[in-house]
């Protein structure tokens, strides 16, 4: 059955980032054969509602040697994976987002935070 997102909600594995570099993009990945089921009809976006809770672009690193995101799993970054409150290995809800046509941004909220802390002490002005 279809929601107002897409598809109806399914369930997939979470999974880690397949590489420091991929995990910096803050986009998700998947398998080629899930993209798919992701696609914004019209344009070439892949989006995803999360945990119910918020969208992410899903990719598929084609650039990349990465091939270890089977069928059914979900490659979260540490910083997704922490506000979707799971870990690895977790069943997490995912289902394609499709925004309406008069869909315009209203709030932003931004937090800002380091990845991986360095070893310079370093200041915000």
């Amino acid at each position: 059955m279809a929601s107002r997102f897409g598809f109806q909600s399914s369930t997939m594995i979470v999974t880690n980032t397949p590489g420091a570099d991929l995990a910096l993009t803050n986009f998700a990945y998947c398998s080629p054969s899930d993209l798919h089921n992701f696609a914004v009809p019209g344009t070439k976006l892949f989006l995803a509602l999360v945990a119910d809770s918020f969208v992410l672009s899903l990719s598929y690193p084609l650039l990349t040697p990465h091939e270890n995101i089977r069928t059914g799993q979900i490659a979260l970054n540490a910083i997704q994976r922490r506000h979707a409150r799971v870990s690895s290995g977790d069943t997490i809800s995912v289902r394609r987002f499709i925004p309406p046509e008069d869909y315009n941004l209203a709030l932003l909220t931004l937090e800002l935070e380091f990845v991986k802390k360095g070893t310079r002490n370093e200041q915000a002005s």
